[in-house]
């Protein structure tokens, strides 16, 4: 479904040209060695900061029943929560916390990272808390 010029919204078939031709350019730029190996560069520092929740636990030493006893829940419950695509946070922080760890939320503006306070999570700000 187009949407009028100018919005910024494309159709589903222009948008399918739009990756085929970043593909495109992307498998040329990789058939040069050098550019093949910066992207294998790249491809290794993001895996290496990219963790499922279960390579998490795993990482930790712990067993998906170790892990239901902490969080009072059953581990095939675990085993959904370590599965699921979408996660409260306040479900993910509690998750986090069973592994030993704290769950920190930031955000990146112009290369500047800027922690963000959400509710139980993290702890507020003073100085900002008394702005509210």
């Amino acid at each position: 479904m187009a949407e009028e010029k100018g919005t910024g919204a494309y159709t589903d078939e222009e948008w399918e040209r739009a990756s085929e031709r970043v593909q495109a350019i992307r498998e040329q730029a990789t058939a040069n060695p050098v550019a093949a190996a910066a992207e294998a560069r790249r491809y290794a520092e993001i895996t290496n900061r990219v963790q499922t929740l279960r390579a998490i636990r795993q990482a930790r030493g712990l067993t998906q029943q170790q892990m239901s006893a902490q969080l009072d829940i059953s581990q095939a419950e675990v085993s959904r929560m370590e599965r699921r695509n979408n996660l409260h946070l306040a479900t993910l922080a509690r998750f986090i916390r069973a592994t030993g760890g704290k769950l920190r939320i930031t955000a990146v503006f112009d290369g500047q990272e800027t922690e963000i306070s959400i509710g139980d999570i993290l702890p507020a700000d003073p100085d900002l808390a008394a702005l509210t």
